[in-house]
């Protein structure tokens, strides 16, 4: 399926409303036609009204003469006739009125449509970005996924509303001004129909090269907001490593790089007007010459002639607005490949058809010999590892062994390149994966607060909960203090990224979302790695607040955060190597001893350098 064949699929559920469109518009159209036919009594019955000149040929249909013919007495036609300095003036008044109702309705109607129609693009895209997995977000850099999303769509937008309403009402006009040209003298208008494929020919041989530059610019957007995006969201490192400068720099170099291919593009689209204006120029003296030559034997009348003047002007004009959407539409369609690009990349990560909800956890969850990769390279092997009901299981081990990735796994953020995962026997992939998530909580190092309420954060995928359910999750989390000293407690905007928060309390929100969630089974990973002392000991005590109950997997990088749990599970280079408690792992003097010693070690030293 062709780029433009799939664009307007869009259009097809607003089918009724543009056709009503197209119809106000062509009736706009056809009174342009009437407005070129009223030219021919102005010239002849005011302009020369009394100079000499050829009779006129009888050919063409007088617009005041169907008119006339239609009033009441002969009188009255014979004062209009007396009187057409006034009687004409008039009958353009009216015509334009006519056409500009007509043309306001056909317009809007057509901006409704093209608006309805980018607003089921967009949201489409967004649906299928939303649902991709993380493997997706990964590889994609955030600056690219926006341009696609706002500056790519805004591309096809601008053909899909304003350039689509005149391209209609340009292109209904079209057909009544040849037909106007052709009633009031065939030859001529006959010779110069033959001329108007050499005005379209310049635009055919273009358009590949108008794509292919309209292209290399979206891609150069991209590039920019990319940029953008990353000095914005890095702007602490930026500064305290003073590199202001360099991404100024940076910013420019992507600015030029953008500047280059939209000069390349403005190149083709500026050669396309000279072209067929120089093209245009040439028909239109022919024409003049012979027309001169033929109005002054006597074979010609002015009248008639100055209509097919008229009518050719206005197709010039007309064929000038169409090539103007044209070079619109090439870049539309340039934005548009790059939007179904990303709307059509197949989800890593979906529901089976007919996949059954999830039963409540009751007994356990198992990974039976999991592998996992990205590419060729292996990031976990053979993972064998029970969790009970109600057990807490630690992660450890040095960085890059494997843990985040292993939790990751369980609510199906990515699934494993071998083996399977099931929850007390039922394979992940094969039940609804809503479900799924709908019984885990995720408690994470990057705490994700959104720029809402205290209460809406909490609240988040709960939006039903009343507030007081709200503040016991929030007092249990041991963030109710702090919200309540909020200029409107829980109905404080917290800003971008929770920036009205310290770290602590962004991560005291998060664990009251948890809470309020009371799912069965329970992710944390690294929840306090980024705190300070103070902040640490209040988000811990929330989190065993969290924990109590659920069957929690825990990743901490401070070894005696994980002395409480059931089971410390120690991974190294992607495998499990040892599995026990606290006290049998440091008797067995393996990697979990080793990892203890060098910690203690680096506390020792920390307190010794800290001391007065």
């Amino acid at each position: 399926m062709s780029t433009l064949t799939r664009l307007l699929g869009y259009f097809r559920p607003y089918l009724g409303r543009m056709l009503l469109a197209a119809l106000l518009l062509a009736v706009s159209g056809a009174l342009m036609g009437a407005v070129v036919s009223a030219v021919k009594p102005l010239v002849n019955e005011v302009l020369l009204r009394g100079a000499p000149g050829p009779a006129p040929s009888g050919t063409g249909v007088g617009v005041l003469d169907g008119i006339r013919a239609r009033l009441p007495t002969e009188k009255l036609a014979g004062w209009a006739r007396e009187h057409a300095f006034v009687e004409v003036p008039l009958l353009f008044v009216a015509i334009y009125f006519l056409r500009a109702l007509f043309g306001y309705f056909g317009e809007y109607l057509t901006l409704k449509v093209g608006a309805c129609t980018i607003r089921d693009l967009r949201l489409d895209l967004y649906r299928a970005i939303t649902f991709q997995s993380l493997r997706f977000f990964q590889t994609h850099a955030t600056g690219a996924i926006l341009s696609r999303l706002i500056h790519d769509v805004q591309q096809v937008q601008r053909v899909a509303t304003a350039q689509l309403a005149n391209g209609v009402r340009v292109g209904t006009m079209v057909p009544f001004l040849v037909a106007v040209a052709f009633v009031h003298e065939w030859r001529f208008s006959l010779v110069a129909m033959l001329g108007l494929p050499l005005l379209g020919y310049p635009v055919v041989q273009l358009s590949r090269r108008l794509r292919r530059a309209f292209t290399a610019t979206q891609q150069g957007m991209a590039d920019v907001s990319q940029a953008v995006t990353e000095a914005v969201g890095g702007a602490k490192v930026v500064q305290s490593f003073g590199m202001e400068r360099y991404e100024v720099e940076r910013f420019n170099r992507a600015l030029g790089a953008m500047l280059r291919a939209e000069l390349r593009a403005g190149r083709t689209t500026s050669l396309l007007p000279a072209l067929i204006e120089l093209t245009g120029a040439s028909l239109g003296a022919t024409l003049f010459y012979v027309a001169g030559l033929e109005i002054a034997r006597g074979r010609l009348d002015p009248g008639d002639f100055t209509v097919v003047l008229f009518c050719l002007g206005l197709l010039f004009v007309s064929i000038r607005r169409l090539n103007s959407v044209y070079a619109e539409l090439q870049r539309a369609l340039a934005a548009a490949e790059r939007v179904f690009d990303m709307l059509d990349r197949e989800r890593e990560i979906r529901d089976r058809p007919g996949g059954p909800p999830l039963p409540p956890f009751s007994r356990e969850i198992r990974f039976e010999r999991v592998d996992f990769g990205y590419g060729d390279e292996l990031v976990l092997e053979g993972i064998e590892l029970t969790l009970r009901r109600g057990e807490v299981v630690a992660l450890v081990g040095v960085s890059g062994s494997g843990k985040s990735t292993l939790v990751s796994l369980l609510p199906r953020f990515y699934d494993p390149t071998r083996g399977r995962i099931t929850i007390d026997g039922h394979d992940l992939r094969a039940i609804a994966l809503t479900s799924l998530r709908a019984q885990i909580g995720l408690v994470t190092q990057e705490t994700v607060v959104f720029d809402d309420s205290a209460r809406n954060n909490i609240a988040y995928g709960r939006a039903e909960c009343a507030l007081a359910q709200v503040v016991e999750a929030a007092r249990a989390a041991h963030a109710h203090e702090f919200i309540e000293r909020l200029p409107q407690g829980y109905d404080t905007m917290l800003g971008e990224r929770g920036m009205r928060l310290s770290m602590g309390q962004r991560q005291r929100i998060t664990i009251a979302r948890a809470l309020l969630k009371d799912p069965p089974i329970l992710i944390l990973d690294e929840a306090t790695s980024a705190l300070d002392a103070e902040s640490e000991a209040m988000v811990q005590q929330a989190l065993e607040t969290l924990m109590r109950g659920r069957t929690s997997l825990v990743i901490a990088h401070r070894l005696a955060t994980v002395r409480r749990a059931d089971r410390i599970v120690v991974l190294d280079g992607g495998r499990i190597v040892e599995q026990g408690s606290h006290s049998e792992l440091l008797a067995r003097g393996g990697v979990y001893a080793r990892l203890h010693e060098l910690q203690f070690q680096e506390d020792a030293t920390r307190d010794v350098g800290s001391s007065p």
